[in-house]
């Protein structure tokens, strides 16, 4: 990889997790001298990001965290509504016994709370599992569109994460175990309905711990909050 790839992945798990946070102000020369990357990878890193919508340019003032908006929250979950549902249901129908055995251990992970690596990577191997079950429907661009989406969405799938831990997890897990299920019993009517309401509850996660301003960088509840009301 090379240090332009290096520093993009960087600054992206940065915004992914929080650690940039949503409208904090970036600047190059400050990145370089706490990331340790030259000015060329970081710039470049910024463009990149850019492109995917992670940041945002302001003239004259450099560069930001794109921030999180009602709007935003919107048309990723209805989004996620358009497609998974049907990629679980065509997964049913024509993954091969083998390809829905291989999700096994995607749909049965779990985390340690109050440890914010463990999170990372459940969030990580959450997402995998989702892109999965769309690969497995035999529709890679499908797969490819959803793990578009489902990277713009993990910084309010690890806000969630923060408000309520233990509870949330045993939610997740317990949702991908039904999934699971219905998919190895081609069931594709009951893998289409999990799905969906697997989506609203997560929904309605991720705007409690909005409202509820519980994230642990509070630049970020602010600016939430500050579209929300």
């Amino acid at each position: 990889m090379s240090q332009t790839d290096i520093a993009y992945a960087h600054f992206k798990q940065l915004i992914l997790t929080g650690g940039l946070a949503p409208g904090e102000e970036l600047r190059e020369g400050t990145l370089t001298e706490s990331s340790g990357f030259g000015r060329t990878p970081v710039r470049e890193a910024l463009r990149r990001l850019v492109q995917e919508g992670f940041v945002e340019v302001r003239p004259r003032q450099g560069y930001r965290v794109s921030v999180v908006t009602l709007a935003n929250v919107r048309d990723l979950f209805e989004m996620r509504l358009l497609l998974e549902p049907a990629a679980a249901e065509l997964a049913a129908t024509r993954a091969s016994q083998e390809e829905l055995a291989a999700l096994h251990d995607l749909a049965h992970e779990s985390y340690v709370p109050g440890d914010p690596g463990s999170y990372e990577r459940f969030l990580a191997r959450n997402r995998e599992f989702h892109v999965r079950v769309a690969q497995a429907a035999g529709n890679e661009r499908l797969a490819s569109t959803l793990r578009v989406l489902l990277e713009e969405m993990q910084r309010l799938f690890f806000l969630s994460l923060s408000r309520n831990e233990e509870s949330t997890a045993t939610e997740l897990v317990h949702e991908h175990h039904e999934l699971h299920d219905a998919l190895l019993a081609r069931d594709a009517a009951e893998a289409r309905r999990i799905v969906i309401d697997q989506i609203e509850a997560s929904r309605s996660r991720v705007m409690a711990g909005l409202l509820a301003g519980t994230h642990p960088t509070a630049s970020a509840a602010g600016v939430v909050l500050a579209d929300l009301r």
